[in-house]
């Protein structure tokens, strides 16, 4: 099983450096090697004992300490960010904060307008361009600079781009 060690060494100078990084090479099983020279520590990924390690530092007169052992699991990929989402909450979360009546009204406002907003961004985004119906007649003509807004210059409204402008 591969692991992620890393260990505290006398890592001053490049010699040191070289000479560690040769010892520890000898090891079967070592898929990276990576010195941090401003925390003198090194880290070996793959399937190799950190005690051998530390001890065979130890033997060629380096000072040597394992500070975590820990299984080397791939990262799990991160979820594709949806833009029509983080970009309608910004915006009704912005627009809903001027009610000023009460938490329930805010959230219920805030909860319609990002049901509406995203509706109309996946479909702005899909047809490749505004949905106001005044950018309709010519699609090419809609120039969009930042999502979500509108650059259609044709003073489509409060709501630019995917929000029904």
């Amino acid at each position: 099983m591969s692991k992620k060690i890393v260990i505290k060494a006398d890592l001053v100078g490049q010699a040191c450096m070289s000479d560690i990084l040769t010892v520890v090479a000898t090891f079967q099983g070592i898929k990276s090697m990576e010195v941090d020279a401003e925390k003198c520590t090194l880290t070996v990924t793959g399937a190799v004992d950190a005690v051998r390690i530390a001890q065979k530092l130890k033997k060629k007169c380096f000072a040597a300490t394992i500070l975590s052992v820990a299984d080397d699991k791939p990262k799990p990929p991160e979820p594709p960010k949806d833009p029509c989402k983080e970009a309608c909450e910004k915006l009704c979360k912005e627009r809903c904060d001027k009610i000023s009546c009460c938490k329930e009204c805010k959230e219920k406002c805030e909860k319609a307008c990002k049901e509406r907003c995203e509706k109309r961004c996946k479909a702005w985004i899909e047809g490749g361009s505004c949905s106001c119906s005044r950018c309709r007649p010519s699609p090419g003509f809609c120039y969009t600079p930042s999502y979500p807004y509108c650059g259609c210059g044709r003073g489509c409204g409060s709501w630019p781009g995917p929000f029904g402008c």
